[in-house]
């Protein structure tokens, strides 16, 4: 970068900011933009990840950790089929998949390999949307792993992919609530035996002392719902259904969401943000919709999505699921792995603060929606 272009960056910074001085000096110059760089975690954290599957009395859970140093490279990525949440009974009497037809997903993580041995890690339970399932989101939620997380992903089959086509989502919201929230605590309970279960993959691998809650879309409301839990220190909702009951918790929290999501709109947002307790974050991405925040979004840009394939072939896919599964992943929406890289950060960034991995919050703040130029990121937080 030459130094005209980082004192022009720096004006623009500082004419923003109200402040001066800065132009005139080059050393402060890099010095603040290196700072900023440092402080990014949009990009791989530091380790490699392993993922593994988990079983609770009636789901599965995915869980994505920190990897022993040195034995990633020799495994392959770590892939998974679109149909892998149907059941089989139900796969064998849809119509044939064409071939040449392409539904795997490739993640970046490697199954079952050893975890890291220089934990233990700050737990993170997460929290698909409705009509997702537990490894849908395998891109993201193996990218905060890489910065030192273990991160369990359960199927929340009340809401789930299947539910969609069974009426299951239609259950009493009563009762709903109730095995959710169940889930929530099984999964809590699950990580509890793994990290102290003798010769088990997970042994003395978590921290259970620093328990994160994470949840898109119906999955926010889900984590939204867990305020007050004490054994949870911060929860983050991606483009969340908003919660359900007076919030009284303190418990440090975020929203990330996206300007073009046409479900959860910026005014749903803004009236769920305003019912949250400080300390609290707001992250607003323009040109993001609600579903850029999966891995199928990818797979529907690349024309290989199951739910589109599912229309073609006649399948009675709920119009209105089909196009909240492509709100966020068109031609004039934000680049899907751009998209990634934002969410990532601020996830990242907040599980640090909030969870006290962090001394001092990196990678937040009035200047962290500046950290990614030629996106548009409206920041807001209020902390007392």
């Amino acid at each position: 970068m030459t130094l005209r272009r980082v004192s022009a960056i720096c004006a623009i910074i500082l004419s923003i900011a109200g402040l001066v001085g800065c132009a005139s000096n080059p050393s402060a110059s890099r010095q603040v933009l290196a700072q900023e760089a440092a402080t990014k975690f949009s990009q791989p954290g530091p380790y490699a990840v392993g993922v593994t599957t988990l079983k609770l009395a009636d789901r599965s859970v995915e869980i994505y950790y920190p990897a022993k140093r040195g034995v990633a490279s020799s495994q392959p990525l770590a892939t998974y089929l679109q149909t892998d949440p149907i059941p089989p009974g139900m796969l064998a009497a849809l119509p044939k998949i064409p071939p040449g037809v392409d539904l795997s997903v490739t993640i970046p993580a490697r199954r079952d390999i050893p975890a890291a041995a220089d934990g233990p890690f700050p737990l993170v339970i997460f929290s698909h949307g409705a009509g997702g399932w537990r490894s849908g989101y395998g891109e993201l939620l193996s990218g905060i792993a890489s910065w030192g997380f273990v991160v369990a992903s359960t199927d929340y089959v009340e809401y789930g992919f299947v539910s969609q086509f069974t009426g299951g989502g239609a259950r009493n919201p009563t009762a709903r609530r109730q095995t959710v929230n169940a889930a929530v605590g099984g999964t809590i309970d699950l990580m509890t035996k793994a990290t102290s279960e003798p010769g088990g993959r997970l042994k003395n691998t978590i921290d259970l002392s620093r328990i994160g809650a994470v949840g898109h879309s119906a999955g926010g409301g889900t984590m939204f719902g867990e305020l007050g839990d004490p054994r949870i220190g911060t929860i983050i909702g991606w483009a969340p259904v908003p919660p359900q009951t007076p919030v009284t918790s303190h418990t440090p929290t975020m929203i990330i969401a996206g300007e073009k999501d046409s479900a959860i709109s910026p005014s749903v947002v803004s009236a769920a943000y305003a019912t949250l307790q400080s300390p609290k974050r707001l992250v607003m991405v323009g040109n993001l919709g609600h579903n850029a925040f999966s891995d199928s979004c990818l797979a529907i840009r690349n024309g290989n999505d199951l739910v589109g394939l599912a229309k073609q072939l006649g399948i009675g896919i709920p119009q209105g699921l089909l196009d909240l599964a492509r709100n966020g992943c068109g031609p004039d929406d934000m680049e899907t792995r751009t998209g990634w890289a934002i969410i990532q950060h601020f996830t990242v960034a907040q599980l640090r603060s909030g969870l006290g991995v962090d001394l001092r919050p990196h990678g937040l703040g009035e200047t962290a929606g500046r950290l990614f130029p030629g996106a548009t990121i409206i920041y807001s937080e209020e902390l007392k």
